[in-house]
C-alpha cells in the first residue's frame, strides 16, 4: 500500500535470534496487531513464521501521512503497534508500541531466552514497559 494523502505505509521485518544475537531463529511465529485500543482490544494484522535467517517477509504496515509531522497540530506522525514472538522451547517477548513512520522501513531486533531445563512455558517477557528487557535473570540480592 504506497503512501497517499489519507496515509501512508510502512515496512517491518522482525529478527528473531537467541539471547545476545548469537543465533537466528528459524519457524519463530510473530504476530502483528494494532495496539490495545481504550477497551484492551487490537486487530491482529499478521501472523507469520520466521525464514532460516531468522527474518520474517517484509511487513506492510499502515501509518499517517508523512504530512502530519510538518504541522504542530497535525496529530501523531506514526502509528503504533504491538509485535508478539513465539518459538517452543524459549520465553515468549511481546514488543508493545512499537512505532512506525510513513516511508521508513524497520527491521525489530527480537532476542529470545532459552527456557530452563524442564520448563514447559514461562510468562511473555515484555519490552517498551519503562524497564528495560533482562537478557538474563538478576540474582537475588545478598543480606548483608
Amino acid at each position: 500500500m504506497p503512501g497517499s494523502a489519507t496515509g501512508g505505509s510502512a515496512t517491518l521485518r522482525v529478527a528473531v535470534t537467541t539471547a545476545l544475537g548469537a543465533l537466528p531463529l528459524a519457524g519463530a511465529s510473530v504476530t502483528v496487531s494494532t495496539a490495545a485500543d481504550a477497551a484492551g482490544t487490537r486487530q491482529l494484522l499478521y501472523a507469520v513464521r520466521t525464514d532460516e535467517g531468522g527474518l520474517t517477509p517484509p511487513l506492510s504496515l499502515p501509518t499517517p501521512p508523512r504530512a502530519d509531522s510538518l504541522a504542530p497540530d497535525g496529530g501523531l506522525p506514526y502509528a503504533v503497534y504491538t509485535v508478539e514472538t513465539v518459538q517452543p522451547g524459549y520465553v515468549p517477548l511481546t514488543a508493545l508500541h512499537v512505532a512506525m513512520f510513513a516511508d521508513v522501513p524497520a527491521v525489530l531486533p527480537v532476542a529470545l531466552l532459552p527456557l530452563d531445563e524442564g520448563q514447559s512455558f514461562a510468562q511473555t517477557g515484555l519490552t517498551a514497559t519503562g524497564r528495560p528487557q533482562q537478557l538474563y535473570p538478576s540474582a537475588p540480592a545478598e543480606e548483608e
